[in-house]
C-alpha cells in the first residue's frame, strides 16, 4: 500500500484578501531543517533562499538563547529597516515567518498571524516529521 501525497497547503486562500494597503509581504512555512512546506509572497522572490534562510534565522536565535541559558523561544519579532519580521516555532519542527512592512504596528501584524495561523490545517508526519505534535496558535 502507497502513502498518498500530503494534500499542499494554499497560503494565497489563507493570506487573501490582499489589497494594495495590507501589510504583508510575505508568509512562509517550513520544517526547521529548511524545507519549503508552503508560501506567499506578494512580489516574486527565490524561495529557497527564503526559505533556508528563515529557518537558520530561527535557529540561530535558538542557539543564542540556549547557549545564554535561557529558554528556546517560541516567538521572534525583529525590526529590519523597512520591514518587520515575526516568526513562530508551531511545533518542534515547523515554523512560520510574516514579512510586513515596518509601517505595520504590532498588534496588527499579530492579528493577521493568529488569523493565518488557525486556518491552516493540521500538519500530518508526511510533512512535518512527527505524527503527534500538531500546529497550535500562538
Amino acid at each position: 500500500m502507497s502513502a498518498s501525497a500530503p494534500t499542499p497547503i494554499d497560503l494565497a486562500s489563507l493570506v487573501q484578501p490582499v489589497q494594495p494597503h495590507d501589510p504583508l509581504e510575505a508568509v512562509v512555512l517550513f520544517t526547521r531543517t529548511g524545507r519549503l512546506l508552503a508560501a506567499w509572497t506578494r512580489n516574486e522572490v527565490p524561495l529557497e533562499v527564503l526559505t533556508v534562510m528563515a529557518a537558520t534565522l530561527i535557529g540561530s536565535i535558538e542557539t543564542m538563547s540556549t547557549a545564554l541559558g535561557v529558554e528556546s523561544p517560541r516567538e521572534i519579532a525583529l525590526l529590519v529597516d523597512s520591514r518587520r519580521v515575526l516568526g513562530l516555532k508551531l511545533n518542534p519542527n515547523v515554523a512560520i515567518l510574516f514579512v510586513a512592512s515596518a509601517r505595520t504596528s504590532d498588534v496588527a501584524l499579530r492579528s493577521v498571524t493568529e488569523r493565518i495561523v488557525r486556518r491552516l490545517p493540521p500538519l500530518s508526519s508526511a510533512r512535518s516529521g512527527t505524527g503527534s505534535d500538531q500546529l497550535r496558535a500562538p
